[in-house]
Formats: C-alpha cells, structure tokens, sequence
C-alpha cells in the first residue's frame, strides 16, 4: 500500500512538473521589423554569465609547536601549508533580473580572519632557547586561564562587575588564544570572486569556464596544469505551440534546459534556465 500511494505520489509530483515547465515558455520575436518608428532586427541569443569563488587556506606552524604534546597535552601541526578551493558558483543570465545570480556571496567578502602574532611572547631583549620559551609561554597560558576563573566564581577582580567584567574576560580570551598560536600555529582564509561570461552556442552542450588547481585556484584555460571547470547545458523535453499554416511572423521559444556547471565530477551548481539556442522557432500570423 506504501509503495502504491509513494508511486502515485511521484507521478502527481512529476505532473506537476510538467505542467510548470509548460507554463512558463520564454519567447521573442526575431528577423526584422519595424516597431514604431525604428527598424529592429532581432536574433534570439543567449549569453550566461558564471560566478565562481575561490577560498585560499593558509596555515602557518607555531614556533613552539614541537612542544605542545609536552607542555598542553594536545599534538600541533609542524607543517605550514597553503591550498585554494572552489566555494562557491552561480548561473546567470546577462542582462537579466529574473534569471539573475541567486547566490550571496557577501559573507565571502572579508580577507584575512586570522592574524599571525607570533611575538606575543617576547617581552626582553635577552636571547633565550626555543624550550624555555615555550614552557614560559605555557605558563602564561594556565596562569591566564586560572585568572579567567577566578574572576567567573569572583575570588578575583573583586569591584569588577558588568561591562567591565566582560571586556576584561575578553581580553584574557584574545591573549590567550594569541599564545596559543605559538603552538598550534595560525590559519589565514582570504577569497576570491571572478566572474565569466559565456554565449552559448546552439552546436555545443558544454564549455569550458576555467580551470582550476589546489596550488595556483583559478588558472587559464590552456593552462593544462588545472582541471577542466565545465558548464553543461541539458535541454529538456518540451511541447512548444505549432506553427501557423499561415504564418510569416517568426518567434523564437526557449528550451527549459538544466544548466550546471562542474568541477570534475563535482557539480558546483545547477539551474533551469531559458535557452534561445536549443529551442525552436515558431511561425504566426501576427504579432501577440
């Protein structure tokens, strides 16, 4: 009985589909013709416009970082590295505000969220080995920590209350995690927004956007060093109206294709959109 109401749900569901792709037919007129007092030739084309953002991951190993097992318990990272990646993508047509980009890349935006303050530490001018500070900075750590606390269950900082009580607790926090990085090192996350435009032409269902490698982002298209960012366009089934015996007035109608664009295997988006190119063309009497 499930597997009964589950199939007719499905074929309700894909009726319904259907019916709205049917619903909404993108058409215009094209050849020449006058409209008013100008001449309009018009040809049916479709232009898309891809957005790609690239995150460059950096990481940068605390100085004190073979000691961290020692001295805090925990292991760190001794290796600095650095690596791109695709975060985000988006399909638009140009000059469109109905098939616009969907996507917010506003929290993107900022650069660097990490900073690395690898001095915190030094507070004389005397050389000392890289093991004693380290522990000197551990210290400073517990010692930070049991300040925190005291000032939490109020055995210190006793006259401190409200807004003064938080900024001073913040403080402690910021130092602390500035000493931490001597250990566990620093991360630095900064982007990238690049946008391409793209005329679709009606003898190819795929192009190449870019190309893209972990050490570089975003490359060249000959660059052979980066793999292949392609944009596939998949046209739909479609009914569009008949031509008219009679008609000379031509209409181009759109095919509802699924336009996705992909990294590899990975699929970064994917839209229905209308496009000119793989639609077909439809003759009437006059102008509707």
């Amino acid at each position: 009985m499930r597997r009964f109401l589950f199939v007719v749900a499905m074929v309700i569901a894909s009726a319904i589909y259907s019916d709205a792709s049917a619903q909404h037919l993108e058409k215009m007129r094209i050849g020449r013709y006058k409209e008013g007092d100008k001449v309009i030739i018009a040809e049916a084309n479709t232009t898309l416009m891809v957005k790609l953002v690239v995150e460059y991951d950096e990481f940068e190993a605390g100085p004190y970082a073979r000691y961290a097992q020692k001295l805090l318990g925990t292991r760190a990272s001794f290796v600095n590295r650095a690596e791109y990646r695709v975060v985000g993508a988006d399909i638009a047509l140009v000059d469109s505000d109905e098939y616009g980009f969907t996507q917010n890349f506003d929290k993107y935006s900022g650069h660097a969220v990490s900073e690395r303050k690898i001095q915190v530490d030094r507070v004389t001018t005397s050389e000392k080995s890289v093991e004693v500070a380290a522990r000197e900075a551990a210290e400073t750590i517990f010692k930070l920590r049991k300040a925190r606390l005291a000032m939490i269950t109020g055995e210190e900082g006793e006259g401190v209350f409200g807004g003064g009580l938080e900024s001073a607790l913040r403080e402690i926090e910021r130092l602390e995690g500035e000493y931490l990085q001597l250990f566990y090192g620093s991360r630095t996350l900064s982007y990238e927004t690049r946008t391409y435009i793209l005329p679709v032409d009606a003898n190819a269902t795929s192009m190449t956007v870019s190309r893209f490698n972990v050490d570089d982002g975003l490359v060249a298209v000959d660059n052979l060093s980066g793999e292949i960012i392609f944009l596939h366009i998949h046209p739909s089934d479609m009914d569009y109206p008949a031509s008219d015996e009679k008609g000379v007035i031509p209409f181009r109608y759109a095919n509802n294709a699924v336009v996705t664009v992909c990294l590899g295997s990975r699929e970064l988006a994917s839209r229905v959109m209308p496009i000119y190119e793989f639609g077909e063309t439809v003759m009437i009497v006059k102008p509707r």
